[in-house]
């Protein structure tokens, strides 16, 4: 990990400490944009779920989309811009039940992302105006990242947010439903489908031939530090921080969403404090701005094209390690 990540990770530190000076303090100045529930406030009241003018086209139309394994899912798309998350989460329930496996990892995403409000929505709220209060420049993006997060999932309550093990579930579920992408997010989240060197190399090469942004993006997390020493993958884009963010990247590159707005760079802001100086600021920009020197960004787009340009090559992999 770089000098730059360590400030951003040390800066969340100061803010938590800050917080918690705060609620000795005094919580009564709290900023007026994330009002604090009042004792006895129904916080969890819902109203009806209505399709969301953001999602519901998209979910009309989905089985007639047209899409490759070249280009973002209609699902993802819809989930990066749904504005009440809460209704489009309901509305994917039914094709979720009927064995979709895309609406099922879609859903495991909302789960993820929604975790951190839903577990605590007035906590939520209360230290996302104390962090708004603190008035430094380096907490605007924080305080930006956490009230996008409040806004898209302000419907979901304590009920709704997920244990490790549900998440797991879930995940499985959609992997053996047929989602790659959630394949890889097991994998990454410690619990693959199968525990073997074997079947860790076949995912590794099945995702890179797919060239499914989504798939890269949800593997990422375990191509990096988490596979240092795996002989398995010994000879493939792993096993340092700079390998993790080249499949973010490469993702990217192959059509995820990594916007300034976009789910990446929210959760990496509000869930890991690693936050953007320029708010405009995409994820590749703020990878060579923040994550990395000159000299690694080099690196990270060598490796970076090694994966996208190279996957002809791991398509032929693929056809030696798969019946």
């Amino acid at each position: 990990m770089t000098i730059r990540m360590f400030a951003a990770i040390a800066l969340l530190g100061v803010l938590i400490a800050a917080l918690a000076t705060a609620w000795r303090v005094d919580v009564a100045g709290a900023d007026s944009a994330h009002p604090v529930p009042k004792p006895g406030a129904d916080v969890h009241a819902r109203a009806p779920v209505e399709p969301s003018a953001s999602t519901a086209p998209l979910l009309a139309t989905l089985d007639r989309a047209a899409w490759s394994a070249d280009a973002t899912h209609p699902l993802q798309r819809a989930f990066e811009q749904a504005d009440d998350l809460f209704a489009f989460r309901q509305q994917l329930r039914p094709l979720a039940d009927a064995g979709d496996a895309e609406a099922r990892w879609v859903i495991s995403r909302v789960d993820e992302y929604c975790a951190g409000f839903a577990r605590d929505p007035a906590g939520f709220a209360r230290d996302s105006a104390l962090i708004d209060g603190l008035r430094l420049d380096a907490a605007r993006a924080l305080g930006a990242a956490r009230a996008r997060i409040g806004t898209r999932c302000g419907r979901f309550a304590p009920g709704d947010a997920p244990t490790f093990v549900q998440l797991v579930e879930r995940r499985r579920a959609a992997a053996e439903a047929g989602s790659l992408a959630a394949e890889a997010a097991l994998l990454a989240m410690g619990a693959p489908l199968q525990d073997d060197m074997d079947y860790r190399r076949d995912l590794v090469a099945r995702v890179q031939a797919s060239r499914n942004p989504g798939a890269f993006v949800a593997l990422a997390p375990a191509m990096g530090v988490a596979a240092s020493g795996d002989v398995a993958l010994a000879d493939t884009v792993a096993g340092t921080q700079a390998s993790e963010l080249a499949w973010q990247l490469a993702g990217c590159d192959l059509g995820h969403d990594c916007s300034a707005n976009g789910a990446l760079m929210t959760e990496y802001c509000a869930n890991g404090g690693i936050c953007a100086r320029d708010a405009r600021q995409d994820f590749s920009a703020f990878v060579r701005d923040a994550a990395v020197p000159p000299q690694g960004a080099e690196e990270i787009d060598r490796m970076k094209d090694t994966l996208v340009e190279d996957a002809p090559a791991f398509r032929q992999l693929l056809g030696m390690v798969t019946p």
